[in-house]
């Protein structure tokens, strides 16, 4: 099986209407693993151009396995403290992102989390902050979901009309080359 056979066969999966709610699944999941990043790029991509009248409720779908997946880590926080985060993700306290995060958070306090949310960066120093600033579930969950639709729609819009700008996203040039061909 080829490079050709291998993406025809992920493009006939990518059609099932169920494989937009896998992809978000996989979202959620990728907030503990850390290491799905790139094949979630082209897996959403995927969704987006097999059946592009249907790209927002992959946005959507992606949206909401991320805040399952925030959810989750939330839960795990309340129950285990903040320094849960710490303890379980080190790598993702010494990302850039984090001391940008914390800063934004002090700076401009909750209305800060739809944007930082709608940013190709990880949610952790987001969902952390925002606990320790006592922002409640519900404002910060809803904040998450808002920004990562925002997020998810850009990137299915870069998806068809210009794949190249997923770089944006973090999408490396491999992960671009292999959506162009999928398009």
């Amino acid at each position: 099986m080829g490079w050709k056979d291998s993406l025809e066969s992920l493009k006939e999966f990518a059609a099932a209407p169920w494989f937009p709610i896998l992809v978000g699944a996989l979202s959620g999941a990728n907030l503990f693993v850390l290491v799905m990043s790139g094949p979630l790029v082209v897996l959403y991509c995927s969704a987006v151009l097999t059946n592009p009248r249907r790209w927002f409720f992959t946005a959507c779908a992606n949206a909401v396995g991320t805040v399952l997946g925030c959810l989750l880590l939330v839960t795990l926080m309340e129950a285990r403290g903040s320094d849960f985060v710490k303890e379980a993700f080190p790598s993702t306290f010494k990302s850039k992102w984090w001391s940008w995060t914390e800063q934004t958070m002090q700076s401009y306090g909750s209305v800060a989390a739809v944007p930082i949310a709608a940013m190709p960066i990880i949610l952790h120093p987001l969902i952390f902050f925002a606990k320790l600033s006592s922002m409640g579930n519900a404002t910060l969950l809803g904040s998450i979901l808002l920004g990562r639709v925002l997020k998810y729609s850009i990137m299915a819009q870069m998806a068809l009309g210009a794949p190249q700008a997923l770089r944006f996203f973090g999408a490396s040039k491999e992960t671009i080359d292999t959506v162009k061909k999928g398009s």
